[in-house]
């Protein structure tokens, strides 16, 4: 039984970090997996900086931190490896989502910034990355993408559900695979605690201590989005464009418009999970504990909490899993899923 060690790389929306994975998969009747090390790095204030205001460069700029940051990328992997003491002669490939700077899917247009050529060139290692643009010119979302994980690695829950910087949920409706973006999470909660000069909600404390606001509520729920069928998906331009704009008019305390926000995302969650499914919940989100016990004690979901590794790091190790498909010429992206008209093999791979 041939084993494969990937090392996965991942750096959602609310930039807390480029998480590092090495994980091992192996295949009997299932796929099987193992996280053997693992690591998050803070982003720098320059990098801060330069991901935050990506939207705004030029062309030409864009393309020149396209290749700084996959040098970059390709610098964290190294120091990865020789701080973990890993066998570099038997990793198989890098995989690698890179950070998303636009994703427009109604103009067919997605970018990912972090350049696999120079990732490639830094670890001399095969590289897979840009998993998104061949399923939004096939009509999809490109997006999510984590679902093709969820159904071949984590078969026993009956809905996965991850709490990133936007929430997103995937399951099995008969024989196919449904996916897509619920809404904001820490997106909103980080924006929000940011104007009172802190990085986040620790445990979901204030959102905890402030009332919900029903004519804020009545307003979020209005918007399109959250009236349209999977599959959908959202980014930071809509959270700029129409999300957050709706918040910040409310003159309401800080803690009020937490719990609001926080209480939508339960709400949205509640209209697709079943009462008592098994529910698989990762990412930052998980440690909000009142988004936690607002999904069990009010809308008696059936929560399952992982522990902190896979809490903190399924995501990377998700676009490890796709990486190997890719390689191995298995689909790793689901029609019923994206929208696309048929599954498709995505990545772009790179031959050091």
């Amino acid at each position: 039984m041939k084993k494969y060690n990937i090392i996965g790389l991942m750096s959602g929306t609310s930039l807390d970090g480029v998480d590092i994975v090495h994980v091992s998969f192996n295949k009997d009747a299932n796929w099987k997996y193992k996280i053997h090390n693992y690591s998050c790095v803070k982003y720098s204030k320059k990098w801060l900086n330069i991901l935050n205001k990506s939207q705004e460069l030029s062309a030409n700029e864009i393309l020149i931190k396209h290749k700084e940051y996959g040098d970059y990328l390709g610098i964290l992997i190294t120091k990865f490896i020789e701080h973990k003491k890993i066998d570099l002669l038997k990793i198989d490939a890098i995989a690698s989502h890179g950070h998303t700077i636009f994703h427009q899917p109604d103009k067919k247009l997605t970018f990912q910034l972090g350049c696999g050529a120079s990732i490639a060139s830094k670890t001399n290692i095969k590289v897979v990355n840009d998993f998104r643009t061949l399923d939004i010119a096939f009509g999809g979302q490109g997006a999510p993408l984590v679902p093709v994980g969820d159904e071949l690695l984590f078969k026993e829950y009956d809905y996965c559900l991850n709490l990133g910087g936007i929430a997103n949920i995937s399951f099995n409706n008969q024989s196919e695979r449904i996916a897509g973006d619920i809404g904001f999470a820490n997106m909103i909660s980080n924006y929000l605690m940011q104007k009172k000069g802190a990085n986040y909600d620790e445990n979901g404390k204030l959102a905890q201590s402030g009332k919900l606001n029903m004519k804020l509520f009545n307003e979020i729920e209005s918007l399109p989005f959250f009236s349209k069928k999977f599959p959908k998906s959202i980014a930071k331009e809509d959270f700029n464009n129409w999300y957050y704009p709706i918040i910040d008019q409310f003159k309401i305390k800080t803690e009020d418009k937490l719990h609001t926000a926080g209480y939508h995302l339960c709400y949205s969650i509640n209209k697709i999970v079943k009462n008592n499914k098994k529910t698989l919940i990762t990412g930052g989100g998980a440690y909000n504990s009142f988004w936690i016990n607002t999904l069990k004690n009010t809308f008696n979901i059936d929560v399952k909490l992982p522990n902190d590794v896979l809490i903190d790091y399924k995501e990377a190790l998700i676009f490890a899993f796709l990486g190997l498909l890719r390689i191995l010429e298995i689909e790793n992206t689901y029609s019923s899923v994206t929208g696309a008209s048929k599954n498709l093999k995505s990545g772009i791979i790179h031959y050091p």
